[in-house]
């Protein structure tokens, strides 16, 4: 699980300059992940949350904290895993939108294989992915 979430974790930048990204691991693995995230993002603020367990860590460019919200019911990207527009820095939606072409632009149609994608990217995780999102 924790392989999964380092392959599959996809951040949306927020308008304060923090990277958020929502995940729903099948087992308690996001304190595996802190490490590789605090090492490779060192550079950035970044929230990871975890949707399941209602929980997340917070990096300031100093210290990783874990971060619970008391009332999500306000604040949709917790109850959605996604940033809503409002929230989003001026060029999110553009990379958003970039990211899509070129997933899409990389698809060789005759080579598509539907039960070899669901193997290797469970649908479970698709529902936060940018380059899944419609």
């Amino acid at each position: 699980e924790r392989l999964r979430m380092l392959q599959f974790i996809r951040f949306q930048k927020a308008a304060d300059g923090t990277f958020f990204a929502a995940f729903e691991p099948r087992h308690n693995a996001l304190p595996l992940t802190i490490e590789h995230f605090r090492d490779r993002f060192a550079d950035q603020k970044w929230l990871i949350y975890d949707m399941k367990r209602r929980y997340g860590f917070y990096y300031d460019l100093k210290t990783v904290e874990e971060v619970t919200f008391d009332d999500d019911s306000s604040a949709s990207h917790l109850i959605t895993g996604m940033l809503d527009e409002s929230l989003m820095d001026k060029d999110e939606k553009l990379f958003q939108q970039l990211w899509k072409t070129y997933f899409k632009s990389t698809t060789i149609k005759e080579r598509l294989n539907p039960r070899k994608h669901k193997q290797d990217m469970p649908v479970r995780y698709w529902k936060y992915l940018t380059e899944k999102q419609k």
